[in-house]
């Protein structure tokens, strides 16, 4: 049986990925990604990794980002724990997630997956427009 301490949610264009701290019954904990293609019918495909590897997985992760062309570094954006602060204080403050991408200089969508990962509903900012009522001449 495993017990799932933290999960966390990425949602991209064409796949979504689950990423969960779990903790075995022999109380060893591992991380657990398990990928969803949306445009495959393969489902699902999940990785499970050992806590002790993970330091030594993120440093090779870093590395081949690095030798990666340009073209994918461009698409690729981090936001530090600093940056998800001041996204998450801003949009509390009533800053819409479009002006929050300029700001951050990303997809209104990577914002709007920052702060679900936070536990914070998206809204529209957007006042509903007045209905009209017309009376009927006789």
């Amino acid at each position: 049986m495993k017990d799932i301490i933290e999960t966390t949610q990425l949602e991209f264009d064409k796949s979504a990925f689950l990423i969960d701290l779990v903790k075995h019954e022999n109380g060893e904990l591992y991380i657990e990604i398990i990928q969803t293609i949306h445009d495959n019918n393969k489902g699902f495909q999940t990785l499970k990794i050992n806590a002790s590897v993970l330091s030594e997985l993120i440093k090779v992760l870093h590395i081949y980002q690095t030798k990666l062309p340009k073209k994918y570094k461009i698409t690729s954006k981090y936001f530090s724990e600093l940056d998800k602060q001041k996204i998450q204080e801003s949009y509390l403050k009533n800053v819409s997630s479009k002006d929050l991408a300029l700001q951050f200089d990303c997809k209104k969508e990577l914002i709007e997956m920052v702060l679900r990962n936070r536990g914070i509903e998206i809204v529209s900012s957007e006042m509903p427009k007045p209905k009209y009522w017309r009376r009927k001449s006789n």
